[in-house]
């Protein structure tokens, strides 16, 4: 929210990994309460490639993100190789993580932010040409039910519903109308 091309660069700070990642803390992908999995071409798509993509619509590149070490694995392939990714914590589970201590983990982000300023030239924004297919998987047959109303959305299995857009930002827009109809 708020973003335009003004923008010199995104940081995503206290990122989580998508839904269903093992070892993650609090892994979700917009809501972990409907949502099983979001594709966007084919690729599951985390908050943070969501994000990304939607930074990217404007011209403007992601370059830091912190987050558990899961996070910050997806982040790197998703988001690129000049992406500076900070690891803050160890999931040991969903919602329990080996943390590093506060004075270091304040250090590392403060490193990062530096580094990830330093090499924003290099950065390439996330962007998504047409067309633009999104997928979205939900935790059950009858949430899929809803979304059908929309005319361009169609069925792509028992829990999943698709469309195509030619524009991000107004995919991005019809997404989040289907999940809040799930």
């Amino acid at each position: 929210e708020g973003i335009d091309a003004t923008f010199a660069a995104c940081v995503f700070v206290g990122y989580h990994a998508r839904a269903g990642t093992a070892a993650a803390i609090l892994d979700h992908t917009i809501s972990s309460a409907t949502v099983r999995a979001i594709r966007i071409n084919g690729m599951e798509m985390p908050e943070l490639g969501i994000n990304g993509a939607i930074a990217g619509a404007f011209g403007v590149s992601v370059v830091m993100l912190s987050g558990d070490t899961a996070t910050c694995r997806q982040a790197g392939e998703i988001l690129g190789p000049e992406l500076v990714a900070v690891a803050v914590k160890d999931a040991i589970g969903r919602t329990a993580a080996k943390m590093l201590p506060r004075e270091e983990a304040l250090r590392a982000l403060k490193e990062g932010a530096k580094e990830a300023l330093g090499k924003r030239a290099r950065a390439v924004p996330l962007k998504l040409g047409p067309p633009i297919n999104f997928e979205l998987d939900l935790l059950t047959s009858a949430m899929a039910e809803m979304p059908l109303l929309v005319p361009q959305v169609k069925r792509l299995g028992s829990r999943s519903v698709g469309f195509t857009a030619n524009d991000f930002l107004e995919g991005f827009k019809l997404l989040r109308v289907l999940i809040s109809l799930a």
